[in-house]
């Protein structure tokens, strides 16, 4: 359950501009206003994307969530380790997410990642602490 809790969190700030941490920005007429940013990731990959070909990622050790970033119109990702672009009605729950903004991975080991045109995507990793 704390962990749902957290990933909704971090669901949230990420809506918020990516925000972790709040912090104040003086503006000139002296009353301070709450702005938002995120702590630095732990580390950061990179994967590149052929055109409608799937690239199979292996999520890092120690490592539980992601802030996805990229210059695709389009990219889907899965857990596991093949995405697919639509191209019929997928009802049972098993098709890939279009364009995620972040993920709790929990104990995955894989993401698949596939976009109809080639592309780069940066994936921010993090350690949630829950203590």
């Amino acid at each position: 359950m704390r962990k749902i809790l957290l990933l909704l969190a971090l669901l949230l700030t990420t809506l918020m501009a990516g925000a972790q941490q709040a912090f104040r920005i003086p503006p000139e007429h002296q009353r301070g206003f709450a702005s938002y940013i995120r702590v630095a990731p732990a580390f950061v990959d990179a994967v590149v994307l052929l055109a409608n070909t799937n690239q199979t990622y292996t999520v890092p050790a120690n490592a539980d969530a992601v802030i996805f970033s990229s210059n695709c119109a389009a990219f889907y990702a899965i857990i596991g380790p093949t995405a697919a672009v639509p191209v019929a009605n997928v009802t049972n729950g098993t098709a890939s997410e279009l364009n995620p903004s972040s993920w709790y991975v929990g104990r995955a080991t894989q993401i698949g990642f596939i976009s109809p045109t080639a592309c780069t995507l940066t994936l921010a990793w993090y350690k949630l602490v829950i203590s």
